[in-house]
């Protein structure tokens, strides 16, 4: 495998591991972000009724102010409907748990309402009158079964002590569409931080690769082929061949092997010019030490004579 290829797997490991960090935090940043949303989402809804239960029964308790007795008070306040298609009533307790209007059941009217629980088999009529003589007003909430349903759903009440006649008048309103609205809400969010997390995803795609493109060029060019100019520069030099001409334009450390690779070259040329140059004295020698043995050892016996005679 080649260094440009090994560089190149090195960076695709890196973003790929940076890009899984960053859509891991994005997605906790966007979960916590949601939930803060739903909620703040639902304390906003829950807040909306507890404001609207407080006034229809600031207004239930008006009727009261301005009756000069129990009976009218009833009459009215037994009458009075709000909410959606105005199914929602009010309720009213004396402290002893005893209903004075109950318009979903009538019966109870004159009758104790310490009876009634709520889904976990709670009193929530002595919950009602307990907080009453203790705050004056109030809500509370608990699960009730929907005429109609078959699965408790929550339900908000909000009551409020009339110390003249030791009343606590109340009203009260389902708000399980309220989990409906914020499931309905988060589910829009998953659908946006899906989104976000795609879009995320995708730009580091392409910013990997975009990466990738631009340094495999910048490798390539500041360290891979210098580095195979070096080794083709070794090649030529082991080969016997030292007229090469080594200029090579790269970093700092990979200059200063160019510079030391020329040095030997340079060296090596100086060696093989002083090894020729003893190779050609070597060999005149040898053609001077032949001819004069040839000088010598002539065939002509009077010419030996006389060269050896000569050489005495």
């Amino acid at each position: 495998m080649n260094i440009s290829r090994q560089i190149n797997i090195i960076i695709v490991i890196s973003m790929g591991a940076f890009l899984v960090v960053s859509i891991m935090l994005s997605m906790h940043s966007l979960n916590s972000l949601k939930n803060t949303e739903i909620s703040k989402m639902r304390e906003t809804l829950l807040t909306e009724r507890k404001n609207k239960l407080s006034d229809v029964v600031q207004n239930a308790y008006s009727v009261m102010e301005t009756a000069n007795f129990y009976e009218p008070a009833q009459k009215a306040i037994a009458n009075m409907r709000f909410g959606e298609n105005k199914q929602n009533y009010f309720f009213i307790v004396d402290y002893s748990g005893t209903f004075w209007v109950n318009p979903a059941q009538p019966d109870l009217v004159g009758k104790t309402g310490m009876i009634l629980k709520d889904a976990k088999g709670d009193s929530y009529i002595q919950r009602i009158i307990t907080d009453a003589n203790v705050q004056g007003e109030g809500f509370i909430q608990y699960d009730d079964v929907k005429p109609g349903a078959t699965h408790p759903s929550a339900k908000l009440v909000h009551f409020k002590q009339f110390k003249n006649w030791e009343w606590v008048i109340c009203a009260g309103e389902y708000i399980d569409d309220i989990d409906g609205i914020v499931a309905g809400n988060a589910q829009e969010l998953d659908a946006a931080m899906r989104g976000q997390v795609i879009q995320i995803s995708i730009f580091g795609i392409l910013a990997m690769i975009v990466t990738v493109i631009f340094s495999s060029m910048f490798f390539t060019k500041k360290l891979v082929l210098p580095i195979r100019q070096l080794i083709e520069a070794v090649e030529k030099i082991t080969s016997g061949d030292f007229g090469g001409v080594i200029n090579i334009k790269a970093s700092q450390e990979i200059n200063r092997l160019a510079e030391a690779l020329m040095q030997m070259q340079n060296s090596f040329i100086v060696a093989y010019r002083r090894l020729k140059t003893l190779t050609i004295e070597a060999n005149s020698k040898q053609m001077d030490d032949d001819q004069m043995m040839d000088d010598i050892f002539d065939e002509s016996p009077g010419k030996t004579r006389f060269a050896v005679k000569s050489a005495i």
